[in-house]
């Protein structure tokens, strides 16, 4: 089973991984072109991931009831609006800063933050250390399309 830190490593690799598909990808102008799809991950990163890891710490440091959570990312439609004339270089930027930020805040909780939990519709009880891996399975998700 991987630990914390190397979880919150691969964070990082799969960032990177994910730029570099970008990078070298052939898109043929369907769906979501690189720069939206890196639009999309950090998105997700400011706007799912790390309001939910404060939340689930902030609600066990104040003993309150757990979060409860379902399913939700930002509207596609204003992701594409969003991010259509932001250059790779630009996107993929953006990206790395915000998995960096992600690292920093993560390698700053303490053990016992790392397993604040929440009620996930889809995923049942979560804490932000089993997070991780839904956030690495969204990353690989888009990566692949991407190739």
């Amino acid at each position: 089973m991987p630990t914390f830190e190397n979880q919150v490593e691969a964070l990082i690799q799969s960032a990177h991984a994910i730029c570099e598909s970008a990078q070298n990808c052939n898109w043929g102008g369907q769906g979501w072109g690189p720069v939206i799809i890196l639009g999309h991950v950090l998105d997700v990163d400011n706007e799912v991931w790390m309001p939910r890891f404060e939340m689930m710490r902030v609600a066990m440091n104040n003993k309150a009831l757990i979060p409860q959570l379902s399913w939700w990312e930002p509207d596609a439609a204003e992701t594409e609006k969003k991010y259509e004339a932001i250059s790779l270089d630009t996107a993929k930027a953006n990206l790395l800063v915000s998995r960096n930020s992600m690292q920093n805040y993560l390698v700053g909780l303490s053990e016992t933050e790392r397993r604040a939990a929440a009620q996930h519709k889809t995923f049942g009880t979560i804490t932000i250390e089993s997070m991780l891996q839904v956030i690495l399975d969204h990353d690989e998700e888009h990566r692949a399309s991407l190739n």
